[in-house]
This record gives C-alpha cells, sequence and structure tokens, in this order.
C-alpha cells in the first residue's frame, strides 16, 4: 500500500486522538503531553523492523532528579507500516497498536510486560 506523507500525517494525527479520548481521565491528563510525530522511516535502524518508537523519560522512571527537559515523543513509521499494511483500514489499525504500544513504553511496562498485556 501506498499513502503519502501528508494523508499518514494526518491519520497518525487522528488516530492518536482516537487512542487519547479512549484512555481513562487519569491516563488521559498524563498523556496529552507526549508529542507524536510522523516520520518516513527510523533514522540508523532497519526500516521494515520498527514501527514506531517512544523517546523520553518513561512516567515510572521519573523524580525529583530527573525530570524531562523536553517532551516526550512518539515516532510513528510511515514506511515499515505502509509495506505491512494491504489497505488504509489495516493501516489505521496498525497505527492504532503501534501508538498504544509506544504509550505503554511512555507509562513504564517494558517489552515483556506490553507482550504480556497482548501490545506487542
Amino acid at each position: 500500500m501506498n499513502i503519502s506523507r501528508e494523508k499518514f500525517h494526518t491519520l497518525v494525527t487522528e488516530v492518536y486522538g482516537l487512542v487519547i479520548e479512549s484512555l481513562p481521565a487519569n491516563l488521559k491528563e498524563a498523556a496529552l503531553g507526549v508529542l507524536i510525530i510522523a516520520e518516513d522511516i527510523p533514522p540508523d535502524w532497519p526500516e521494515d523492523e520498527l514501527l514506531g518508537l517512544y523517546d523520553g523519560i518513561p512516567l515510572s522512571e521519573r523524580g525529583i532528579d530527573n525530570q524531562p527537559l523536553v517532551p516526550d515523543r512518539i515516532f510513528i513509521y510511515r514506511i515499515p507500516l505502509m509495506r505491512m499494511c494491504r489497505n488504509l483500514s489495516q493501516l489505521r489499525r496498525e497505527i492504532r497498536a503501534t501508538i498504544i504500544h509506544e504509550l505503554g513504553h511512555y507509562f513504564g511496562f517494558d517489552e515483556d510486560e506490553l507482550e504480556h498485556m497482548g501490545l506487542d
């Protein structure tokens, strides 16, 4: 499947808004501070292996001494997601799953915990 950068960005923004709205109030408030960024491919990474990436200090690791200096960010990668999807509906589902997975990292869950919750 192929989708333009502009359409992908719009889709990511739309799906992110729906994910945020579906969160419980206490998580929603925390998640509103995370920037969502749509990119073509991850830098310095095999491009079909990484769909998204959380960049920041997880909430579970924050304390008085290690508050973030920059906003937390979630990157969503267009080309790897396009390669694995056949249609817009499937792409939307994969973007949603990727955003939820990366938000899981923001909330402090590691890969094993996300897998156990079915968010891998």
